[in-house]
């Protein structure tokens, strides 16, 4: 049998008490008592000597002690007072150091953080003009003058040099909470206001309605005893719950009803694939449909909506992975000559046969075909069927977005599309579509669009800034109306000579506008636009014009200047001008003044737009640097 462990040697100490770990840290340890032992032997011994030879004579002879006994007790005393004088000096410094570590972790608490050792200990030194004071002595309060007794919880008073009494050290305690609570309102405050930024919305007394429709939204699961509060109230509730993550397998049942035509659910995560058989079982007459974020919608369940729903003709849904390749063949083949609006967004199940199948079983009769991140649909031959199967001068609305590669959406399948189709089409969306250039814009959009009023072209950056203006200098040739929204957000390559020539054609109709990450527009272009064309730089400009063309250029002279008329957005309400470089405080300003129905202005990544610019009422401006949490 091995021997027990000594557990001196393995480093393991037990709990100590209290005055255990108080003496230690003071410095009253073993080796402590020892020498006070020692000390205390020492004097006995010499003290007793002394008095042996009292009582033998009444004059002592030191010589008669012997050197012996002498220089011991001498040698004694002195080593130990040594000792005790070490010891008291090693207390001083150990007490110096914990005050000094106090008064830095107490701020104005306590004793002030001094670097010179001598300041922080209890002598009769100065401070303000005064002996520090000892903890239970009297001191005058340097606030109100009133006497008071020192204690550790006393505050020093960096500012004045001296102490406060307990009434004014909670006068001063009262204002910092009181500062720490404003603090954290005005905190509280930005947040709501940058909240409310990032929800393109201002911070204002909100309607009784919209108050009641957040009530009902707070407590829905009893929302039945208010019977009928009408469709309309009905899709902002559903919209709210979307918008929490609160539509679940027990709210959903609250929007189902069998006189409903339109239904539109924006986040069905929580929702099972029971419950979402219930739209199709509660709401046999329904006529538009869609699910946002249906990640448990599957086989089954499209399966039955195609029996249920004798009257669906647009169905739209986002996230059905879950659904096969197989199943929307099927759908399509026994149900899909009902559809006129389709959308499926983010699965890769979705894929070339189904949307062969598609186009087959629907295409001639689709109104409106959206398509975005279909990885499975993969075959660039396959999506040049589309022309063949789309009804000439029939199809709407065309959105074709993120395809899996940019080589599957090309510029001579566009232009055959929309040479057929292109006379009834309002909106095209071909974001990501990367492979795409000029030519689908000068020989297609801008040749056989005429009734286009909503045009997105996110991160098209084939296209150029000379062939995009040529385009839309002659695209009032064949759309004369304008367009309502455009979206150029990230086409890099495009500058001062596209965005002039697209405002010129569509400024007196356009709604929304996003020039966002379009670096190539200068100042000098937003000024001359939103400034008045008698604007004293414009006179300068026509001057100048005047004089180059009066003589003959040379090479090497510097270039000549551009005059740009102003430009009237009369109907704008929605403004990305975001990473745009050139716009400043100036150029904000200028928006704010010209720009009377815009309501929403986005300047992210504009570090020079500050909060200096007073806005206009009704205009909220999202993306400055001051608007932060």
């Amino acid at each position: 049998m091995g021997g027990r462990r000594n557990n001196r040697s393995s480093g393991v100490r037990g709990p100590n008490s209290a005055l255990t770990e108080f003496l230690r840290v003071e410095g009253i340890t073993d080796g402590f008592r020892r020498r006070r032992e020692e000390q205390d032997v020492a004097e006995e011994e010499v003290q007793s000597n002394v008095e042996d030879g009292a009582n033998g004579s009444e004059e002592v002879d030191q010589s008669a002690l012997g050197p012996e006994i002498l220089e011991g007790s001498s040698s004694a005393v002195g080593s130990s007072r040594n000792l005790i004088e070490e010891e008291i000096e090693d207390m001083v410094k150990a007490a110096k150091k914990k005050r000094r570590i106090a008064s830095r972790r107490g701020d104005e608490g306590g004793f002030p953080s001094d670097d010179d050792d001598s300041d922080l200990s209890y002598s009769d030194d100065d401070y303000g003009g005064g002996r520090r004071k000892r903890f239970g002595e009297t001191d005058t309060c340097v606030m109100c003058g009133s006497e008071f007794r020192v204690t550790v919880y006393s505050r020093y008073d960096k500012a004045n040099q001296g102490y406060l009494c307990e009434r004014c050290n909670e006068k001063v305690l009262e204002r910092e909470r009181n500062s720490r609570r404003n603090q954290m309102n005005a905190r509280r405050k930005r947040k709501k206001l940058a909240k409310a930024l990032l929800d393109k919305r201002d911070v204002s007394l909100p309607k009784l309605q919209d108050i009641c429709i957040k009530k009902i939204s707070d407590n829905i699961d009893d929302v039945e005893v208010l019977g009928d509060i009408g469709q309309v109230n009905f899709n902002k509730i559903s919209r709210i719950l979307t918008k929490n993550r609160s539509l679940n397998n027990s709210t959903i049942s609250l929007f189902l009803n069998p006189d409903i035509r339109h239904l539109e659910f924006w986040d069905c995560s929580n929702v099972d694939s029971d419950s979402l058989n219930k739209v199709a079982a509660y709401c046999p007459h329904l006529k538009s449909l869609t699910l946002y974020m249906c990640g448990q919608f599957h086989n089954d369940n499209l399966e039955y909506y195609g029996k249920q729903l004798q009257e669906l003709s647009e169905l739209a849904l986002d996230g059905p992975f879950l659904i096969s390749d197989i199943a929307w063949q099927t759908y399509f083949e026994a149900y899909g000559s009902r559809l006129t609006k389709f959308e499926v967004r983010n699965t890769h199940r979705f894929g070339n046969d189904s949307f062969i199948s598609l186009l087959d079983n629907c295409g001639s009769n689709l109104v409106s075909l959206k398509l975005s991140k279909l990885a499975g649909l993969n075959s660039s031959a396959v999506y040049d069927l589309l022309p063949h199967y789309i009804s000439q001068s029939h199809l709407k609305v065309l959105e074709i977005s993120y395809p899996a590669s940019e080589d599957l959406v090309t510029d001579e399948m566009l232009i055959n599309l929309l040479a057929i189709t292109g006379e009834s089409l309002t909106s095209l969306n071909l974001d990501g579509c990367t492979g795409l250039t000029d030519r689908f814009l000068t020989e297609g959009v801008t040749q056989f669009c005429p009734n286009l009023t909503h045009l997105s072209l996110v991160h098209l950056d084939q296209l150029t800034d000379e062939s995009f203006s040529s385009a839309f200098h002659s695209y009032h040739l064949v759309n004369s109306g304008g367009l309502i929204s455009v979206n150029v957000t990230k086409c890099t390559n495009l500058g001062v000579n596209a965005i002039d020539a697209l405002l010129r054609h569509s400024a007196s109709t356009l709604v929304e506008l996003s020039v966002n990450s379009i670096y190539n527009i200068t100042k000098d272009y937003l000024f001359q636009i939103l400034s008045n064309d008698n604007h004293p730089i414009k006179e300068k400009i026509r001057r100048e014009l005047a004089t180059a063309n009066g003589t003959s250029e040379e090479p090497g002279s510097p270039e000549k200047p551009t005059l740009y008329e102003k430009i009237q957005f009369p109907l704008l309400t929605s403004l990305d001008i975001g990473f745009v470089r050139a716009v400043d405080d100036e150029i904000l300003e200028m928006i704010n003044r010209n720009c009377s129905k815009l309501d929403i202005l986005e300047v992210f990544g504009n570090n020079r737009c500050t909060s200096n610019v007073t806005t206009r009422n009704g205009l909220l401006v999202i993306g400055r640097q001051h608007d932060v949490i």
